[in-house]
């Protein structure tokens, strides 16, 4: 099936990863054009015989295409795992076999909800609210006594560690390791 976009094309503003996953249900194969829009110059020369001769930009690349859509939905993380093993490499002209995507989708969805699990535990074992291992760990080793914490500092950490947890996971780096989140812990608690 065809993605045919009314805006052109660029590296920050492709097709969605919903289009895709459109596609990928309507059809054998998913290749992106772009209507209406003419080729673009790169180059003018001769060639060795004296004709003229243009270099213009190549065919849109719809695997391309669908990786960076998949990383902004994703992570890069994710997104390199998956392009290695399902061998998703740059083909310019190409469609994207149907199968192909729903792979794709399958493996970053099951990927994505090991990798909340596994953060989840992470969180939960450094959450200050419920006195997880973690935390008490940190709080031994600042020397600060766990109940001297009030309610709503204990609160104001967990929401804390939440932002870091949600901005690792959007920057490919889940899951956040014990030692990364000791490191975040121990920094809030002396910010203190």
């Amino acid at each position: 099936m065809n993605i045919n976009p009314s805006a052109p094309l660029s590296s920050h503003a492709g097709p969605s990863l919903e289009h895709f996953e459109a596609a990928a249900r309507d059809s054998a194969a998913v290749y992106i054009s772009v209507s209406g829009q003419s080729m673009q110059v790169l180059g003018i020369g001769t060639s060795p015989g004296g004709h003229s001769v243009a270099w213009v930009e190549p065919d849109i690349d719809t695997t391309r295409l669908f990786t960076e859509a998949l990383a902004h939905s994703y992570g890069t993380g994710i997104t390199q795992v998956i392009a290695r093993e399902l061998g998703l490499e740059p083909s310019p002209g190409k469609p994207l076999s149907s199968r192909t995507v729903a792979q794709a989708l399958d493996m970053a969805q099951t990927s994505s909800q090991a990798l909340s699990g596994v953060d989840f535990a992470t969180r939960l074992d450094h959450s200050a609210n419920a006195r997880g291992a973690g935390f008490l760990d940190a709080c031994r080793a600042l020397d600060i006594d766990p109940a001297s914490l009030s309610p709503q500092r204990r609160q104001e950490i967990d929401a804390a560690m939440q932002i870091r947890f949600d901005q690792a996971a959007a920057q490919g780096q889940s899951p956040v390791t014990a030692d990364m989140a000791q490191g975040w812990l121990r920094t809030l608690l002396q910010a203190g």
